[in-house]
């Protein structure tokens, strides 16, 4: 440039390289950052999986369920979904819910006199446990229902607890969603992720939730938001194609994929 500041000569000689420096940088750093958030996305996995598996959800085939129970928990499914809804409670509220009832009735012996009515405390002490562990935002004890004086309700939520053994922080296909539609989904359209959630709690009246891994539910799900029609074969194909998916009981998926395909 001219030294003459009063000069019209406004061009500038330098080499103009240096303004693609930041870019060349920013891109580097936009890698390193990416790269950090497959790791750190593939850590939370392999730990969600790391409780599945010390918790010890596993398929029983030899699982008898006794006819009042499937009643009962289909009386609590049918509550705490209504509930969950007017509650303006997030759907996994409701199946959290539900592994915490079924877990109960699988430990605890549910007494004959007035049955009925102690499910339906069971159900409740179910849903506002659940509440305590996923909602921001919870309503007084009034407006969960007005069949059970309060102090009933507490001593039920403790009994759950106790029965418990406040282990409370349990692992549902809801844990495994977001990491499974960018796996298995190769696009995101609105609408997809609640439509998965809807199939998961729909699954909830035809299989004992304690006896049934999440990630495998929650594959299941996800590939009958992918294409509702697959083959056996095609199903396990997809699965094998993707190496972090190693985990997956590819058999599981499909009984669970297959259960999701009933109307």
């Amino acid at each position: 440039m001219n030294g003459d500041p009063s000069s019209p000569d406004l061009y500038c000689h330098e080499d103009p390289s240096f303004l693609y420096e930041d870019d060349e940088e920013m891109a580097e750093v936009n890698v390193v950052v990416n790269q950090n958030e497959i790791e750190l996305e593939e850590a939370h996995l392999h730990s969600l999986i790391d409780k599945e598996i010390a918790f010890g959800f596993r398929t029983d085939e030899d699982l008898v369920i006794d006819d009042w129970v499937q009643e009962a928990r289909l009386q609590a499914i049918t509550w705490v979904q209504t509930r969950t809804r007017a509650l303006g409670f997030h759907p996994r509220t409701a199946y959290l819910a539900i592994t915490y009832f079924d877990r109960f009735i699988s430990l605890e012996a549910i007494p004959e006199k007035k049955r009925a009515a102690f499910v339906r405390l069971i159900s409740v002490a179910c849903l506002l446990l659940a509440a305590k562990m996923e909602e921001m935002n919870r309503p007084p004890l009034s407006q969960y229902t007005l069949e059970f004086q309060g102090r009933n309700i507490k001593k039920m939520e403790l009994m759950v607890l106790v029965v418990l053994k406040w282990k409370m922080n349990l692992i549902t296909p809801f844990a495994f969603l977001d990491n499974f539609i960018a796996k298995l989904c190769q696009e995101s359209p609105p609408g997809l992720k609640s439509g998965i959630e809807k199939r998961l709690l729909s699954i909830m009246t035809e299989i004992h939730l304690m006896h049934h891994r999440p990630s495998a539910i929650a594959a299941a799900a996800t590939l009958m938001a992918v294409d509702q029609n697959l083959a056996q074969e095609a199903l396990e194909a997809k699965i094998t194609s993707i190496p972090e998916l190693y985990f997956l009981e590819t058999e599981a998926v499909y009984s669970y994929y297959t259960i999701m395909q009933v109307p």
